[in-house]
């Protein structure tokens, strides 16, 4: 049995609040295209026909990657930055598929270092995504209040901040700072 060290053990935390702030973007984005399928045909025409068919498709399954989520939401390159998603995607699958590979094989305080500044950068890149998506949630609820009467939900009257980042974001076309 080997004893983990406090150093290793800073390490570990760092690598697992990433795993969560990749997983928080996984909730928020599967929530987004579920809102999506459900009422943009019937409201919002934000989407293509292409996006419900294949979430139709797919609707039913529970394991969607998030490379999937993606793709889906990519159809409509006028509401998501997809450079930002591909470059997200690319830095998500280094952490849940090669971190051990990449980063892990050595205990250098070089290597070290890396580990924390990769998981700090990820994890706040996460959080700006996060963001984004919160906030197009927001606009989706702000659409449905104008058009149907049905009010913002509780869980989301308190994304309006990051509706204002979704809107920033959407008009110089990148994720900008939060």
């Amino acid at each position: 049995m080997t004893l983990v060290n406090d150093k290793e053990n800073y390490v570990y935390s760092r690598i697992g609040m990433a795993l969560i702030s990749a997983q928080r973007v996984e909730f928020i984005t599967h929530s987004l295209v579920e809102h999506l399928a459900e009422f943009d045909k019937d409201l919002f025409g934000l989407t293509t026909d292409e996006f419900l068919e294949d979430s139709k498709k797919s609707r039913n399954s529970r394991n969607q990657t998030l490379g999937m989520i993606f793709k889906r939401l990519k159809l409509n390159p006028t509401l998501v930055l997809n450079d930002e998603l591909d470059e997200y995607l690319k830095l998500r699958n280094i952490l849940i598929h090669n971190f051990w590979k990449d980063y892990l094989n050595s205990k250098s305080n070089d290597q070290i270092k890396k580990i924390i500044d990769y998981c700090y950068n990820f994890g706040k890149f996460s959080e700006r995504l996060e963001s984004f998506f919160r906030g197009f949630i927001y606009a989706i609820g702000l659409i449905l209040y104008e058009e149907s009467g049905i009010p913002i939900s509780d869980s989301t009257k308190d994304w309006e901040i990051d509706y204002i980042y979704f809107n920033t974001s959407l008009s110089q076309k990148k994720l900008g700072i939060y």
